[in-house]
């Protein structure tokens, strides 16, 4: 029988030491639902804070499809077998379809149907964790973590301690954060099919602002040399990257930086003016 643990009053969970990171992450986490960074900017802090080695923000629909929405991983670009399809339902079945917001799940508490066992040996990974952050009768929105240890009590208890908050958070988010974030990837599957993200088609809907920050991030700028170029504030161009980020499904400024300048098409003739 599969084993999850589901988060309930403050109470009734054990006393729990939280890892100072993992509070900083889940604060980030929360400030990115109120659309102040990326979604893919926060899971990477996430990821990065309890030690995993990859992990995704994952919408499931009723009719069995199911939606990337963030997604991230420490060793993209190594040779290793990617991170690019979501194990929660496969491991713990028609019990996970059934999940409550707030609730854990360990992949070792479950066998599964061999696929994650499977990637896990081609990637040498130890241990899978689903965090169910919504669930409802149209879809259920969860995290997925890999680790390449064990999961530690006090790091799992530590994040129990958090969940709670987070799925609230996640309740409150921004309207249209997550629909934004789910188009960036399908964006990104673009670049990935030739699309460069400054062809004149501008297939990743970009404002004209947004295309012109990148414009001058492409011709080498900083995100300050972009202000001054542009005359706006440095508060303002960041505002416009992390729209940029979620359009574009890149999860960083050097992220986006290198697509930029992995785009072999001819600069576009855009005349950049003076706000």
């Amino acid at each position: 029988m599969t084993k999850h643990w589901k988060i309930g009053t403050a109470a009734e969970r054990r006393p729990a030491v939280v890892h100072v990171a993992v509070v900083d992450a889940m604060t980030d986490f929360c400030e990115a639902l109120r659309g102040r960074q990326s979604l893919a900017e926060a899971l990477a802090q996430l990821v990065r804070s309890v030690g995993a080695e990859c992990g995704m923000i994952v919408r499931s629909l009723a009719d069995g499809t199911q939606q990337r929405v963030a997604m991230h991983d420490e060793r993209r670009g190594a040779p290793v077998r990617p991170l690019v399809l979501s194990y929660g339902e496969g491991q713990f079945g028609d019990a996970f379809r059934r999940a409550s917001a707030g609730s854990l799940w360990l992949g070792s508490s479950a066998e599964g149907d061999g696929a994650l066992a499977d990637w896990q040996g081609a990637r040498r990974m130890k241990e899978f964790v689903a965090l169910v952050l919504s669930a409802g009768p149209s879809a259920r929105d969860h995290v997925e973590l890999h680790f390449r240890q064990d999961l530690m009590p006090e790091l799992q208890a530590a994040i129990e301690a958090v969940l709670p908050m987070l799925a609230r958070s996640w309740a409150n988010r921004q309207s249209g954060i997550v629909t934004r974030a789910i188009a960036g990837h399908r964006n990104r599957a673009d670049v990935a099919a030739g699309r460069p993200i400054l062809s004149e088609a501008n297939p990743m809907h970009l404002s004209r602002a947004e295309f012109r920050v990148c414009l001058l991030l492409s011709r080498g700028l900083s995100v300050e040399g972009a202000s001054a170029e542009l005359g706006l504030a440095r508060s303002t161009v960041r505002s416009h990257l992390r729209s940029i980020y979620s359009k574009t499904g890149t999860s960083s400024l050097a992220e986006l930086v290198l697509r930029l300048m992995e785009d072999a098409s001819p600069e576009p003739q855009i005349e950049l003016r003076r706000a």
